[in-house]
Formats: structure tokens, C-alpha cells, sequence
């Protein structure tokens, strides 16, 4: 997006923020999301996806449908996807023809082959999908056991790519093997100001190695939001076009060239509009991050 297009979309995001629920989603259907080629086949993701809301996991279909329908709107389409809202997205997808408009990471995470080929088929009727777009193995008990069956998943045809899922440092060091093995499309990891530790190792092994990085906890589950909270957001973010603490901690991720798309929760409208809007303008170079780090570091 050049300048102009930004301060207009801008714009008509602020605008939304005052809107009735019932039409805010399409108030910034003007913008598209940028996008990153998936290393291992050069499918573009867009940049920002949503990860396992309240909303979706509360069961609250018509919040959720505001939700995807802001995502997709905006050009989004990754959705991080657990067994217990597969319906929620089901059903989203059928009443709006969104089947191919929505890149679903399913989590699955069995130790059997007979529960893996049970999950994966629940995943298939629920979305209406023939093949999942990714399989993701989240933070695994037995990853020899795991990983074998996620495998066997992919060379079946039951899905396009297939990847890890981890929120825990603990688990860097398996990840790291994971990259070098080159049976990985994808990994999903926690990348942020307060928890930078992925993009000293992880981040760049992935990059060399052409797998594609998801990041979640962006927020750290809200940790971040009470460390900035009540401070003053610097006059020199609008250098990088940024216009919330969100999507300051956003946009420090997404400037990093190895991550792929960074995952946001929320059930609030606004907030999902404020975290989508971070992928849009500028973003900040190294030298500002730098900066940026040492500004949260200093409160």
C-alpha cells in the first residue's frame, strides 16, 4: 500500500470504531492484506490471522461470523483451528461460500493413528474440505509417535502442509531439530518484545531452511496490555504507521522478514479491526526496532 491508500484506509477504520456491530465488517473492505509466500510452495498467506478466540471457543456464532467476516474482508484468510470450534467454522464456510477464502491450521495432536484418522475426518466433513490446508502438531507429549502420524497424514493426502505448534520456550530446542529435518512446512511459535528469545535462533533457521513462521502471543495473553497500559504512545510510531499499542507489538513482529503472518484473539470488533489494520502501511527497520524494544524494556 503507498501512503495515500493507507491514510484513506486509515481512515474508514476510524470510522468503524463508531459504527453499530451490524456493519462495521464492512467498513474496511477497501483494504487488502499483504502477503508472504509460503517457503515450501510459494502459496501467498496473508500477513495477519486470528487465533482460537473466546468467541469461537464460547460457541457464539454470530460474533464469530463479525470476526471472519472482517478477516476476510480485509484479504485475510488464516485461522488457527481446533477441534472444538470446527463447527463454528463449518458452518461460517458454508453460509458463505468461504471454503476457499479460509486457510485453516487444524491442531491435532493425537498418539494413535486410529484418533489421528478420526480428528483429521471430523476436520474434513466439518469444513467440507477434501484436503485440510495444514496439520499442526501442538505442543507434543511423544513427538517421535506424533510427528510420525502427522506425517503419514501429508503423504496420504489428507493435507496440503503440515508443521508444529508450540507456545513454550521449553520446546525450542525440538523445534530447532524439526527445522534441520526438512519434514516441516510450517512452524507456529510465541515471538514478541516479551518473549524475544525465537528470533535469535529459531526465526533465522527457519528462514534458511524455507519453512514458513506463524507467531502467537502477541500479547502475551494480555500481560503486554498491562505493562503499557496508561503510558503515551510516541509521536515517532507514525513513522511506521502505527496508531495503538497493539499494533506496536504487531508491527515489531511482522517487521521481522522470517515470520509469515502473526496470530491475534479477540472477541471484541474493534480490537480485531485495530490488530488487522497493523498489517497495513509501513513497518518499522531495524534500527527502530531496536528502539522499539528498548522502549517497552523501560517500563
Amino acid at each position: 500500500m503507498n501512503r495515500r491508500e493507507f491514510i484513506r484506509d486509515a481512515g474508514a477504520v476510524g470510522a468503524a470504531l463508531s459504527l453499530p456491530n451490524a456493519i462495521v465488517a464492512h467498513a474496511v473492505e477497501t483494504a487488502r492484506l499483504p502477503t508472504r509466500p509460503i517457503p515450501s510452495s510459494g502459496e501467498l498467506l496473508p500477513i495477519v490471522g486470528l487465533g482460537n478466540s473466546q468467541s469461537f471457543r464460547d460457541g457464539d456464532y454470530e460474533n464469530s461470523r463479525k470476526l471472519l467476516d472482517i478477516l476476510i474482508g480485509n484479504g485475510g484468510s488464516f485461522v488457527d483451528s481446533w477441534s472444538s470450534i470446527q463447527e463454528i467454522l463449518g458452518r461460517y464456510m458454508h453460509e458463505h461460500d468461504a471454503k476457499s477464502k479460509l486457510f485453516l491450521a487444524n491442531n491435532v495432536g493425537a498418539t494413535s493413528a486410529q484418533d489421528s484418522n478420526a480428528a483429521i475426518r471430523y476436520a474434513k466433513e466439518a469444513q467440507g474440505k477434501a484436503v485440510l490446508d495444514l496439520l499442526q502438531l501442538p505442543n507434543p507429549g511423544d513427538f517421535d509417535k506424533q510427528w510420525r502420524l502427522t506425517r503419514d497424514a501429508k503423504e496420504e493426502g489428507h493435507a496440503r502442509y503440515i508443521g508444529i505448534a508450540i507456545s513454550r520456550s521449553s520446546y525450542y530446542d525440538l523445534v530447532a531439530s524439526l527445522i534441520n529435518s526438512g519434514t516441516a512446512d510450517f512452524i507456529q511459535l510465541n515471538y514478541s518484545m516479551l518473549e524475544p528469545e525465537s528470533g535469535d535462533k529459531l526465526l533465522p533457521l527457519a528462514r534458511d531452511n524455507g519453512v514458513a513462521a506463524v507467531v502467537n502471543r502477541p500479547f502475551i495473553n494480555g500481560q503486554y496490555f498491562a505493562l503499557v497500559r496508561d503510558k503515551t504512545l510516541p509521536l515517532w510510531v507514525a513513522e511506521f504507521d502505527c496508531q495503538s499499542w497493539a499494533q506496536f507489538s504487531l508491527k515489531y513482529i511482522l517487521a521481522n522478514p522470517a515470520v509469515n503472518c502473526v496470530l491475534t484473539e479477540t472477541s471484541k470488533i474493534k480490537h480485531a479491526i485495530d490488530n488487522l489494520s497493523a498489517g497495513f502501511g509501513r513497518l518499522p527497520d531495524e534500527k527502530t526496532r531496536v528502539h522499539m524494544l528498548e522502549l517497552i524494556r523501560s517500563f
